[in-house]
């Protein structure tokens, strides 16, 4: 196992759903550092997509990254909200290095449904 002070990067995986945000810090190898969610603040309803919330939970992201010294960061997006460009200017401005942003939000074509039984 690899001491956290010799990361070099880690991968920020941030999940967005219908009713809450979900950030999930990795390594290279895919072992679960760190994880948050706006929903673990405390927050119930709607609030859990708030701006203040976001940036509450990105601040206690970079705190976290400050703790293990890590400054480059790979960036995967998953899902659709309306959020996704604000998550994405707020982590630009901080101090972190991002090299890579992905986005694997997935559109559902229709094409790989199984066909309903016929009933008669």
């Amino acid at each position: 196992m690899i001491p956290k002070n010799n990361l070099k990067s880690i991968i920020l995986v941030i999940t967005f759903t219908s009713n809450n945000i979900l950030y999930t810090l990795t390594d290279i190898e895919g072992k679960v550092l760190f994880w948050t969610s706006s929903g673990s603040k405390r927050l119930k309803g709607a609030k859990k997509t708030t701006l203040t919330t976001i940036i509450f939970s990105i601040k206690t992201l970079l705190i976290y990254f400050d703790d293990i010294k890590v400054r480059s960061i790979h960036l995967k997006l998953k899902g659709f909200d309306k959020n996704k460009k604000i998550v994405l200017k707020i982590l630009k401005q901080s101090t972190l290095n991002i090299l890579s942003i992905t986005n694997n939000s997935m559109l559902p074509h229709n094409g790989c449904k199984k066909p309903k039984p016929r009933r008669i």
